[in-house]
């Protein structure tokens, strides 16, 4: 099981891959990403879709609330509770 410190950096690296707007900015773990015109819904989308395949998870359709994912510890703490 990888620990929340891994999984937050492994966000970081992913995000800055698929939001240009965030390659030169500090991702502080609590920053909110909709701050960020990048972080639309293809960027949403896209980070959710990775989430599912990089920690072998499944995101119940009921639980595709952009409040449970809107940083990137959140994301995290989404990923070490549903593992």
């Amino acid at each position: 099981m990888a620990d929340r410190q891994y999984i937050v950096e492994s966000v970081q690296q992913r995000l800055r891959e698929v939001v240009p707007d965030l390659r030169e900015e500090t991702l502080d773990a609590d920053k909110d990403l909709r701050e960020f015109a990048g972080f639309d819904s293809l960027g949403v989308l896209e980070i959710l879709v990775w989430l599912e395949s990089e920690f072998s998870l499944v995101i119940p359709d009921e639980e595709l609330n952009i409040d449970n994912f809107s940083s990137v510890g959140k994301m995290a703490d989404y990923v070490v509770d549903h593992r």
